[in-house]
């Protein structure tokens, strides 16, 4: 009886999962586009900043959908006496068709934030490389402004003059 509550339970926490899949699959997506645009000549960090507030209202809607099996997670680790949540420890105390729904589930997300994780590595480096590059270009706008005052002339500067109107 509990083994079949508990596979009914791990069935709905499958397809909670399941729900989860296409924001990742949008969240890769826009770190391919991130890629892509990091990768011009002329990165546009506007399309930059644009792409990353993309991603966090797609963080921002993960982590709501994650609170509600947050405490399901909680209460299986009780009901199963097991120490941490994941799907060996699970498998461990128990098998069935909710077990191996959850189980296909968690390994879809595992690839694809496997997925995301490298792209965001290679997308940070990249974008490391053009913020050096632009603190490179600042640093020689600033000394070429620096010369170009050193020569200009300060001959001229106005001096203020006060007129005593009572004599």
């Amino acid at each position: 009886m509990r083994g079949n509550l508990l596979n009914l339970v791990f069935k709905r926490m499958a397809g909670g999962y399941q729900e989860q899949l296409p924001f990742y699959e949008k969240m890769l997506h826009v770190a391919e586009q991130q890629k892509v645009v990091l990768a011009k000549e002329e990165v546009d960090m506007e399309q930059i900043f644009n792409l990353i507030e993309q991603r966090q209202e797609l963080i921002v809607t993960l982590e709501k959908m994650n609170e509600g099996l947050a405490s399901l997670k909680e209460e299986i680790k009780d009901a199963l006496e097991i120490a941490e949540f994941n799907i060996s420890n699970i498998k461990a105390k128990i098998s069935g068709p909710g077990v191996e729904a959850l189980a296909n589930s968690l390994e879809q997300l595992g690839y694809l934030v496997t997925e995301i994780k490298e792209l965001d590595q290679v997308n940070e480096t990249a974008l490391r490389q053009v913020m050096q590059k632009t603190q490179e270009q600042l640093k020689i706008l600033q000394e070429n402004k620096k010369a170009g005052q050193a020569y200009q002339s300060t001959l001229f500067t106005e001096e203020g003059v006060f007129i005593d109107y009572s004599k």
